[in-house]
């Protein structure tokens, strides 16, 4: 009995000290596992912190370099730096020296005629070409007004450069618009004194209405030009007419035949010569005084009369002849009819070509087009630009709202790289 206890008393021990080791065990590792998530803690806690430090630093750098410099920039240029602009304003019309006739598009709309409106729109591409500022720097030196040295760094303009890049910085200091529909255009001129935008302002006009004049004058020219050409070729075709005449008449011989046929030739001569003489009158008055004048009625009775003068004539020849010849004359008049028709003809083209050039003459010593100024350049009594106020409070905005959005850019793309 006394084994069997102390055995049994030693399991239990056993079973003791087995189940100290299990529970010293534990909370060893309870222990490790306390400190381990202490450990993770802190050190989670530390990359925090320098994370939130990284964001900091990347705010306040975006601050800088989007807000802060362009700022002081924009408030030292356009506070103390950038040069005053002043502006000069010009208005002016161009308008036909013909009376206005309306066109389909004109009457249903009120605008002005298609054709005025071509004409003002090549104004106004002129007032902004290259063209005009040659014709500027060779009138007023444009380029001295825009290369001072009293002029600020960024507004002016390096004379050294070729004229394409001066047409560039022109459009730039200058404007031309029109107003619909009174076709009014409305000039703008930038320069950096009140002086200088009048003087250039006033050279741009000047320029305007000088090309005006030459499309007057190339429009004459052209035209006078193609009058006298339908003029020379009325004139050749009239002398040889007058020489196809003049040969079938002595070829034939009509007017020797007898001295009664001759003297009847020679009134019929004479008369159909009077008709056309008053014809061709006529036909000139007729450019300038109305039909039904007095005057032009009693030139048409005339050229009746005569025209009856010159049909008897004709029929006594005729007449006289066919008694005489066997009809042979008759033959022979009929071709000199056909002949003298030809000559009418052209000499009624002769006269016809001749008025044409006359009244292009005339109206080449008028203008057609007329640049009429409504509105002369005057001297601004204060600076129109630069908005200095209003240009620093954009740029103050726009920077704002750039730093807030590279603000959110940074953080999605931290976020999509987490």
């Amino acid at each position: 009995m006394n084994e069997i206890q102390t055995e049994l008393d030693d399991r239990q021990g056993r079973s003791i000290e087995r189940m100290r080791s299990v529970s010293k065990a534990l909370s060893d590792a309870s222990r490790r596992a306390r400190f381990s998530s202490r450990s993770k803690q802190a050190f989670s806690g530390a990359q925090g912190l320098r994370r939130r430090a990284r964001e900091r630093i990347i705010r306040l750098v975006l601050l800088v370099l989007v807000v802060v410099l362009p700022n002081i920039a924009s408030i030292g240029y356009f506070g103390f730096i950038a040069s005053d602009q002043y502006e000069s304003i010009a208005k002016f019309t161009v308008s036909s020296g013909a009376l206005p006739k309306m066109d389909d598009l004109g009457s249903a709309t009120g605008l002005p005629p298609m054709a005025i409106v071509q004409d003002t729109m090549i104004v106004v591409s002129y007032a902004e070409s290259q063209a005009l500022v040659a014709k500027l720097q060779d009138a007023i030196d444009l380029r001295k007004y825009y290369s001072s040295d009293k002029i600020d760094y960024f507004s002016r303009f390096n004379a050294a450069l070729p004229i394409e890049k001066f047409t560039n910085y022109w459009t730039r200091r200058s404007s031309a618009a029109v107003s619909m529909p009174s076709g009014i255009v409305t000039l703008r001129v930038r320069a950096f004194s009140a002086a200088d935008a009048k003087t250039i302002a006033t050279a741009v006009v000047q320029q305007c209405e000088a090309m005006i004049n030459q499309l007057n004058e190339r429009m004459f020219k052209d035209t006078v030009a193609a009058s006298e050409r339908d003029l020379q070729l009325a004139g050749e075709a009239l002398k040889s007419t007058r020489v196809a005449y003049e040969k079938a008449r002595n070829a034939e011989g009509v007017f020797d035949v007898k001295e009664e046929s001759k003297n009847l030739g020679t009134l019929l001569t004479q008369l159909e010569g009077q008709l056309l003489t008053m014809q061709s009158e006529y036909a000139t008055r007729s450019a300038y005084v109305a039909a039904d004048a007095p005057q032009m009625r009693l030139a048409a009775q005339r050229i009746a009369s005569l025209k009856e003068q010159v049909k008897g004539v004709q029929n006594r020849i005729t007449s006289m002849q066919q008694q005489g010849d066997n009809g042979a004359l008759s033959q022979k008049l009929s071709r000199f009819a056909n002949l003298d028709l030809e000559q009418k003809i052209a000499e009624k083209r002769y006269a016809q070509a001749s008025i044409s050039l006359n009244m292009a003459r005339i109206y080449s010593e008028r203008k057609m087009l007329y640049l009429h100024t409504v509105e002369m350049p005057a001297e601004a009594e204060e600076p129109r630009y630069p908005r200095r106020v209003l240009t620093i409070g954009l740029v103050l905005l726009g920077s704002i709202l750039a730093w807030f959005i590279s603000i959110g850019l940074v953080g999605l793309i931290r976020r999509r790289l987490a």
